[in-house]
């Protein structure tokens, strides 16, 4: 399978690589399927790529690689749209916002993470109101260091345009 999206290009994958949201996420409901890979070959931020809309893309973090006092409590109700059985077979994602120009103050959304059921690739996207939905990536000091180095006009990330086969996820 295929989809051409606006900022990978062609993008090949096999049917048991997708993950499925069947509620979607929140202002997203259109996109249901999607595809998980590395940002880089390196790096601890993935691309959720949405199936549906290709033009939908998201930067995903695993919100324990960033924050190890996190604990997030799946309801039963969740556990069951899952098909959860084993604690296992449990990935959490966190969207980042990357503000234009200011990567210093990227954030990421810990008050709605993506939980995935990696056994079956069912996902959801729960509610967690222990957490903030704008929680920053960088620490406060690192930050105003990082701003200060920023050259006049402002640092931009940009992912390259690439036509590449998707690594299915973790």
């Amino acid at each position: 399978m295929e989809i051409q999206g606006t900022r990978f290009g062609t993008l090949e994958f096999e049917a048991g690589e997708v993950i499925q949201l069947n509620e979607g996420l929140l202002g997203f409901p259109l996109s249901r399927r999607f595809l998980l890979f590395p940002y880089s070959d390196d790096s601890s931020f993935f691309w959720l790529q949405s199936v549906d809309e290709p033009e939908i893309a998201f930067i995903v973090i695993n919100p324990f690689d960033f924050f190890n006092d996190l604990e997030f409590v799946i309801q039963d109700d969740d556990a069951a749209d899952l098909a959860l059985e084993r604690s296992e077979d449990v990935e959490v994602f966190s969207l980042v916002t990357i503000p234009e120009g200011r990567p210093e103050e990227m954030r990421t959304n810990l008050a709605g993470p993506v939980v995935v059921n990696v056994a079956n690739r069912l996902g959801k996207q729960i509610l967690v109101k222990a957490y903030s939905p704008r929680q920053p990536l960088i620490p406060e000091e690192m930050r105003r260091t990082v701003a200060q180095q920023r050259p006049a006009g402002g640092a931009r990330i940009t992912p390259e345009k690439r036509s590449t086969r998707v690594a299915g996820g973790r």
